[in-house]
């Protein structure tokens, strides 16, 4: 298996932070889930996918184990039909030209691969086996999904020492990895089997779905951790960009509609509007929900869409500093124009991998909260009803963590005012969160600009604020990186969004509203608005709280 030895480096994503009215995100969702009607199939949520139902992990006879000659085991891999084996190509490597494969008490071996060996850079390392015989049964499907933090999932592996293989649980992180290719997994406890040499080319499989939604391909470990807890997985687009013939055995919603990458241009033509929605992209820790774009500016969106763009991204080797977003940074990109709201809502549901009742709206099911997701909508304006998509289906999702990119075609679409009037008062509040909790003349200044602008906004119009955003969101950001790393406003930031990181996982165990949890978060919070602020004691009690919903993560 490969190692990053240490450390993995920065990730490129990193967890949204949890939106108003966060206490609600999951549990409604999951109730209306549970309590749906479906014919034959009184299963709650997770027991059906797009692809059918789900399968428990007993059936799951697509999992091999690739070895050599003198049966030592090097890996493990995902059977695709009856003739093929998708793993990694380092495991391969490992091998060498006899590829054995082992499938329950059946063996096969490889008589022919395409293989995209570890590029100089870190990416690629995926490889199909063509085999000498049939395996027994009609192997996995591979599922494209937007795959959300926090989300659940296992994978099997032969490690030494364990001759028939062992389970490992794990959560999906962010992107990371070379080029971002790749998504973090965090064991869920200290206690679970971790993931290690063996797991290589195993299947990760969502817990709720069962649905396949990659490959393992690397575990960390250096010097001082003996027992490490983070691995990596190589999701099922980001194979298919290496690939493309393993696509006759994948199902799921693409992560564009062909729109996107039909007026895609690798060149820059508005390098500000560019800068400003990769800038914004880069902010996934902030609270700024959403930003529009309009008119000939929207040339800028189909570029950002097709950039990140996992399975089919375009090249610019040669783009501006500052205008080329991460691999996978945009979850969804939906051309609204001629849909209806729920038309548009469905899309958004496919996309996370959740098949439900036709006889049940897929808008009461965003209104009801999905898993945050990045997600970018042009042509609102050209909705069948632009209003009913603004309010019944896309503030919704913001409300419940989801991040939008709106493009509007006509600057007089009566939707596109709304629109800017919601784009100008988040990210002021989400400015304004910052700049209040920062000492000196300048951060002075910067309360003062907030007050001036809102008071624009509300004479004038937002449009007549929104031009001025950008300059403002970059002297926060300013701010925030000039503060000394002792210094208590940053630290007390920091504190908040790890409580609400806590929160949220909360929220999702259903365990929010108990008593301890209740007090122990309402002191939290009173403690991080105390003035002047108690930095240990603040740090103490949100310590307790992470720690008390850590218990019941472990239980």
């Amino acid at each position: 298996m490969n190692k990053r030895k240490g450390g993995a480096g920065p990730l490129v994503g990193a967890p949204r932070r949890a939106a108003a009215g966060a206490e609600r995100a999951f549990g409604p969702f999951e109730r209306l889930i549970r309590d749906l009607p479906r014919a034959g199939n009184p299963a709650p949520y997770g027991r059906a996918v797009a692809a059918g139902q789900r399968r428990s992990s007993d059936d799951e006879q697509w999992r091999v184990r690739l070895v050599d000659t003198e049966g030592r085991t090097h890996g493990a891999g995902v059977q695709l039909g009856q003739r093929h084996v998708l793993t990694c190509a380092h495991v391969v490597s490992d091998i060498g030209d006899d590829v054995v494969v082992r499938a329950g008490s059946t063996t096969a071996r490889a008589v022919g691969r395409h293989s995209v060996p570890t590029l100089p850079d870190g990416r690629g390392d995926v490889a199909l086996l063509e085999l000498d015989r049939e395996l027994p049964g009609d192997g996995a499907v591979l599922s494209r999904a937007a795959v959300s933090w926090d989300r659940a999932v296992h994978v099997f592996g032969f490690p030494e020492g364990v001759g028939d293989g062992v389970y490992a649980r794990t959560v999906l992180a962010g992107r990371a990895g070379p080029g971002s290719e790749w998504i973090q997994m965090n064991a869920r406890s200290g206690v679970e089997q971790r993931v290690r040499r063996g797991f290589s080319g195993s299947g990760v499989v969502d817990e709720q779905t069962g649905a396949v939604l990659g490959i393992v391909v690397s575990e960390y470990k250096d010097k001082t951790q003996a027992q490490a807890s983070l691995s990596w997985m190589i999701p099922v687009e980001t194979i298919l960009s290496h690939l493309p013939e393993v696509d006759r055995w994948v199902t799921g919603e693409s992560a564009a509609d062909e729109v996107f990458s039909g007026r895609a241009e690798a060149e820059v033509s508005r390098v500000g509007v560019a800068k400003a929605l990769a800038d914004w992209l880069a902010r996934g820790d902030r609270g700024d929900v959403v930003i529009t774009v309009v008119g000939a500016d929207r040339r800028e969106l189909y570029r950002l869409v097709a950039l990140s763009d996992r399975e089919s991204r375009l090249v610019a080797p040669d783009a501006p500093e500052g205008t080329v977003p991460a691999v996978g940074s945009i979850d969804l990109a939906v051309d609204a124009s001629g849909r209806t709201a729920d038309e548009v809502a469905r899309r958004i549901v496919r996309r996370v991998g959740i098949a439900v009742d036709e006889r049940v709206g897929s808008s009461a099911l965003v209104r009801a909260g999905i898993p945050p997701m990045t997600v970018a909508v042009d042509g609102v304006d050209e909705a069948v009803d632009p209003d009913e998509l603004l309010n019944g289906v896309l503030r919704p999702l913001a409300e419940h963590g989801t991040r939008l990119i709106l493009g509007f075609r006509h600057e007089s679409s009566p939707s596109l005012a709304a629109a800017w009037t919601w784009e100008v008062d988040q990210r002021l509040d989400d400015l304004t969160r910052v700049v209040v909790r920062r000492g000196g003349d300048r951060a002075a200044r910067l309360r003062q600009r907030v007050t001036e602008l809102r008071i624009i906004a509300s004479r004038l119009g937002p449009a007549e604020v929104r031009p001025r955003l950008e300059e403002f969101t970059r002297e926060v950001a300013a701010i925030e990186a000039d503060a000394d790393p002792g210094d208590v406003p940053r630290e007390l930031h920091e504190q908040e969004k790890l409580l609400g990181v806590y929160l949220a996982k909360a929220v999702k165990r259903r365990i929010a509203e108990r008593a301890d949890l209740v007090a122990l978060h309402r002191t939290a919070t009173g403690l991080l608005r105390q003035s002047p602020p108690d930095l240990d004691a603040v740090k103490d009690t949100v310590l307790a709280y992470a720690l008390a919903v850590r218990r019941e993560e472990r239980a």
